[in-house]
């Protein structure tokens, strides 16, 4: 595993464990399968594949043993059809490269290190009991906030697997953020690339601020 949608795929499996955890849910590696034996947190899945080895039929233990609504197929490679699950999304991983910090720092933007900070990132977006306080201890995650005439933006940032996890982002304005994301993690994990995941329109704004697709992905349902 070296390619950089394997690196994605790790990232953002250890993301979703970091997240999990700060709600006191477990997680656990099955064969090609990460999973939790009950339900996640809201926005997030209950199994992810690992591996591009991966096969439909190793979900039945995690279906059988706990409350599975959400599969993250990491490499469009799983037929969950027959198992009741349909395909809720297809996006892309994307990459973007380390760069240079100079001529890229804004001042409005800023790591939160405080709850009543966090209580207003999340209140504005939409991540309200999904994102834990107990974050803001963890030393490889940061959280960004950015307040501009009167509109705030963010995006969470998480080192895993050589790369920085790119997620949650969003702006109560009509701006996209995403030209602004690379130098800010570049700045608290210099030397770095970047990792994330999106489809419709945040990929088309992700894409035309300089990242690259790099693999497909399918997030599937229950029925």
């Amino acid at each position: 595993m070296n390619s950089r949608v394997d690196h994605a795929v790790l990232n953002n499996v250890a993301w979703c464990g970091i997240v999990c955890g700060t709600h006191g849910i477990k997680h656990t590696i099955k064969g090609n399968l990460w999973g939790l034996h009950r339900k996640a947190p809201t926005f997030y899945p209950e199994i992810i594949t690992v591996s591009r080895n991966a096969m439909s039929e190793e979900v039945r233990y995690f279906i059988e043993n706990g409350d599975v609504s959400s599969i993250k197929d990491s490499y469009t490679n799983l037929d969950l059809l027959p198992y009741g699950f349909t395909i809720l999304f297809e996006a892309e991983w994307i990459y973007h490269a380390s760069v240079s910090i100079v001529n890229s720092i804004q001042s409005t933007w800023r790591v939160i290190t405080t709850e009543k900070d966090l209580a207003e990132w999340t209140s504005a977006s939409d991540l309200e009991n999904v994102i834990k306080p107990n974050l803001l201890k963890f030393s490889d995650v940061k959280i960004f906030m950015n307040e501009k005439n009167g509109e705030l933006s963010g995006f969470i940032a998480n080192l895993s697997a050589n790369v920085v996890g790119v997620s949650n982002v969003f702006s109560t304005s009509n701006e996209s953020v995403w030209e602004d994301i690379p130098g800010q993690v570049s700045t608290e994990f210099p030397g770095v690339s970047m990792v994330g995941y999106e489809h419709n329109n945040d990929l088309k704004a992700a894409q035309l601020s300089g990242w690259t697709s790099i693999g497909p992905l399918r997030v599937w349902g229950k029925q």
